[in-house]
């Protein structure tokens, strides 16, 4: 029997394969947390009807309360059911948690990869929420920066799943995804219809300059990645080093640059992103 490849440059090879639109399929997004977008997204709608809705799927809804029993959504007063998640957090913020959820659920599972994915799954926590305290000072909308930042590597854990052989986790798939993750982010994105500047954001992850203009949310995702590293959080494959290293990217530094951070407002940022962390998340930072 003919053996597949399993070198770098064979599973390349079979990434293109399932990359062609007639083979690839994306996760499907869970139909409950399509509505939440289609609805909010819509103007005004019945509180109490999409609460229904949601509530009708037990563990979409236990993984929403989980996120929000968290001191950043909940902060003094507990969150008890839906209908007090969509009152505190608001459309956007319905929007994020139960995209997470939905994220932790299904996306970021997986047998062979259990330990990468669990990281990933913290990592891009991590992201986007130091993106959305960037966002505050960088003009930018931060349930969007947000999204760029939980989603920028979502190719990674989909090629992971799509890839790796049953009960098989071989380095070669994870090289290959260090390179073409972002094609299948991109097309995770646009099957389930998010707005084009994230799926943009994630089609060009690590890229500030896109078509000749600037994208400003790929900059903080940069910056976000830097501040991650400082706070001992990187995400590393399974043969990688434990050591983070001290000296910034050049891409970080270049997205610094274009973000218009000087040092005080760095350090504002990083005080920030520590305490959402620390206080608002329970991480160890």
């Amino acid at each position: 029997m003919k053996q597949a490849p399993t070198s770098t440059a064979g599973k390349q090879h079979q990434i293109r394969g399932l990359l062609r639109r007639s083979t690839f399929e994306a996760p499907r997004l869970h139909p409950i947390v399509d509505e939440v977008f289609y609805t909010t997204l819509g103007g005004a709608f019945n509180v109490r009807a999409l609460a229904e809705r949601v509530h009708e799927d037990e563990i979409l809804t236990g993984g929403v309360l989980e996120i929000c029993r968290l001191p950043y959504y909940s902060g003094k007063t507990p969150i008890r059911n839906m209908n007090q998640v969509i009152h505190r957090l608001g459309p956007s913020g319905l929007r994020a948690v139960t995209l997470q959820a939905y994220l932790d659920m299904e996306v970021y599972q997986s047998d062979v990869w259990d330990a990468q994915m669990k990281q990933l799954r913290t990592y891009s926590v991590i992201v986007g929420q130091i993106c959305r305290v960037i966002a505050r000072y960088a003009s930018l909308e931060g349930e969007d920066a947000f999204m760029c930042g939980l989603l920028h590597r979502v190719g990674f854990a989909v090629g992971l799943q799509k890839l790796t052989p049953k009960g098989e986790a071989r380095s070669e798939i994870w090289s290959a995804l260090e390179i073409s993750h972002t094609v299948f982010g991109k097309m995770v994105c646009q099957s389930w219809g998010l707005k084009e500047s994230i799926c943009e954001s994630v089609a060009h992850y690590g890229q500030t300059i896109v078509d000749g203009e600037t994208n400003l949310y790929n900059a903080a995702i940069l910056v976000a990645e830097e501040l991650a590293k400082r706070f001992r959080f990187e995400f590393r494959g399974p043969n990688n080093s434990d050591d983070l290293g001290e000296h910034m990217t050049t891409g970080a530094a270049k997205a610094i640059e274009l973000l218009e951070i000087d040092e005080p407002l760095m350090r504002k940022i990083y005080m920030d992103a520590h305490f959402v962390l620390s206080h608002g998340l329970q991480l160890n930072v």
